[in-house]
């Protein structure tokens, strides 16, 4: 990637959506040069390839533009906790003095799954629980440039 493009990207609102747009060009670019290696049916491949990224940036971006609302989140946690609070006098008929360990197991789980969805509502980006995307895409570059150099080499 050169300089300008990569000046390019940081300015744009959609940089993986113009990552794609530079890919198929350069695939349109290198076909119509006549490229030894692409043949038409290479081509229609890549595109249809092309195509399919261009829906999984769609469908990336529904789920990093729809997170959860905030009066959901809020709302969920207040049932958590009047459920965690009212629980105790549920079971302490049944359970006794074994009714505080009980529910503090069940208060802990309740709570930390709700955590945990908090956490995962946007995986792109750059924190601890975040997808690997650079590791990924650096894989599929490498993946790439071994599959052309294989075949420069037929």
């Amino acid at each position: 990637m050169s300089r300008h493009q990569y000046l390019h990207l940081k300015k744009i609102n959609n940089p993986p959506l113009q990552i794609v747009f530079w890919m198929a060009d350069y695939l349109q670019q290198q076909y119509q040069r006549g490229n030894s290696v692409l043949h038409y049916s290479h081509v229609v491949f890549l595109q249809t390839t092309v195509k399919s990224m261009m829906e999984s940036v769609g469908h990336c971006e529904r789920i990093l533009r729809t997170p959860l609302p905030l009066a959901y989140s809020i709302h969920l946690k207040q049932l958590l906790l009047i459920y965690c609070v009212l629980l105790p006098f549920q079971l302490v008929k049944d359970l006794g003095w074994g009714t505080g360990l009980f529910v503090g197991l069940m208060s802990f789980t309740l709570l930390g799954i709700e955590e945990i969805g908090l956490e995962i509502e946007n995986p792109f980006g750059y924190d601890p629980n975040d997808l690997p995307l650079d590791d990924i895409c650096n894989t599929i570059k490498s993946d790439i440039k071994e599959l052309i150099d294989c075949n420069l080499h037929i």
